[in-house]
């Protein structure tokens, strides 16, 4: 699933080992799984990424669920994700070992260290997290449920207004509007930037079932249907900027478009929103999505399956998916999706992402990914 996660902001990981402590009271609204334990009064939460992610747990959701519950949040945080396989080593050590109540409860990262067949975490429901009924199903079932996606970006369409007052609305209209303006459209080489990947994966789902790869397991007989793709995207490189130029990461096609060089390019939703909010792009410059929806990704946290506070974890996860709580992702420095659906969003949010404010598609990265980008070298980049 790497691939259609920004690099700018990394959706994860994980970290050292810390110790929890004190707090009180419960969150109304949670129903607790029956427990000989006494009530949690304290949790321990692992999580990592870039800065944003660390000010948005620690400045903004922590406080506000320490005030409302009395729980108090132990809270370990490295940059850049630093140590995730040697977090999942730890949790599977106390698993191995035997221990019926693991040290972390919480924890934050890559999302394939959920669903790896060690079992580690807990498969979440409504009635122990009720604000999962507002998570749109197919990002709880990427993860066979086993984690919460609570934020998210995704693949956008930018253009400049002035130039393109009636964008494409779905592919089909994007290819033949790229035909029609040879050299005012470009997507970034793949293996430099998801946004890059994702029109690539567009034209991969225009001739492959989409439901083969988010519904199955890696099958190396589906990438056969590729080669119509790669043949449509070497055809379509005369086209594209300077005749099959390819800018080198996301931010380079952010850059054409900043310089007027392009109309139009395939970008990160949260990079482009905050590159507008600091004046980087001409207020011209607007975001859509197309129909179907170009690829993205959710942020996920995941309970281990012995965790020690699990009331309070479950309480921590129903809170951070509360519209109040995701309105800070939102309109906060992050500039992300929600991780509920948009229609339990305020105006305000929605406003932020007008007109992209729909869900995106999923990609499974991994094999295919990696697959996927060394035959586009080959079969349309040369």
């Amino acid at each position: 699933m790497k691939r259609w996660l920004r690099p700018i902001t990394p959706i994860v990981a994980a970290l050292i080992a810390v110790t929890a402590c004190g707090g009180s009271a419960p969150n109304a609204g949670v129903s607790d799984r029956p427990s000989a334990a006494a009530e949690d009064k304290e949790l321990v939460f692992y999580s990592g990424g870039d800065t944003n992610v660390q000010d948005l747990h620690v400045k903004q959701i922590i406080p506000a669920f320490e005030k409302a519950t009395g729980i108090k949040v132990t809270f370990t945080f490295l940059e850049h994700g630093t140590g995730a396989q040697g977090i999942y080593d730890r949790i599977k050590a106390q698993s191995d070992a035997g221990k019926t109540q693991w040290d972390i409860d919480l924890w934050e990262s890559d999302t394939g260290y959920y669903t790896r067949p060690d079992n580690l975490f807990l498969q979440v429901a409504e009635k122990d997290i009720p604000n999962l009924a507002k998570v749109p199903k197919p990002t709880l079932d990427f993860v066979q449920n086993k984690a919460v996606p609570y934020r998210g970006s995704s693949v956008v369409l930018a253009y400049n207004s002035e130039k393109v007052p009636s964008p494409p609305q779905t592919y089909d209209d994007l290819l033949a509007w790229i035909k029609a303006n040879p050299g005012k459209f470009a997507y970034n080489e793949p293996s430099t930037g998801g946004s890059g990947d994702a029109f690539v994966i567009s034209m991969i789902y225009k001739y492959s079932d989409y439901q083969k790869y988010v519904t199955q397991p890696f099958s190396a007989a589906n990438e056969k249907d590729w080669d119509a793709a790669f043949a449509a995207l070497k055809a379509l490189a005369p086209s594209l900027y300077s005749k099959g130029v390819y800018p080198k990461g996301n931010a380079g096609t952010l850059d054409l478009l900043n310089r007027g060089e392009i109309w139009m390019g395939s970008v990160w939703s949260d990079q482009s929103t905050q590159a507008l909010a600091a004046g980087q792009l001409p207020k011209t410059v607007k975001i859509t999505q197309i129909n179907p929806a170009f690829n993205g990704g959710a942020a996920y946290i995941g309970i281990t399956k012995n965790a020690t506070h699990k009331q309070a974890a479950m309480k921590y996860l129903n809170f951070l998916l509360d519209p109040a709580q995701q309105s800070f992702i939102v309109t906060g420095a992050m500039s992300g999706y929600p991780g509920i659906d948009w229609q339990y969003m305020p105006s305000d949010a929605r406003s932020r992402f007008s007109g992209a404010d729909k869900e995106y598609r999923l990609w499974p990265g991994g094999t295919y990914g990696q697959d996927m980008q060394r035959l586009w070298h080959e079969k349309v980049a040369q």
